[in-house]
């Protein structure tokens, strides 16, 4: 009885350790477009529809700027 309840202990941390890790992968990471790359897209920055897995790309924050939006995950494998 006691092995059974210590593989069940071990299986929920590990599945708790995997849904922590797509959650911290999944976080959206922001960085600011400089105002004089805006105008070398071939297609312009507002007619963009750009997204990675649940936003959209590119965003224009209340500050006035663009910035680029993608997760984490995609950041460290997609640049």
């Amino acid at each position: 009885m006691k092995k059974k309840s210590i593989i069940k202990v071990c299986v929920f941390l590990i599945l708790l350790a995997i849904l922590a890790g797509v959650g911290y992968g999944m976080r959206p990471i922001c960085s600011p477009i400089a105002d004089e790359a805006l105008g070398h897209f071939g297609v312009p920055i507002e007619e963009r529809q750009d997204r990675d897995f649940y936003m959209k790309v590119f965003q224009h924050k209340n500050d006035g700027h663009w910035y680029q939006c993608k997760t984490a995950m995609s950041r460290a494998f997609f640049f």
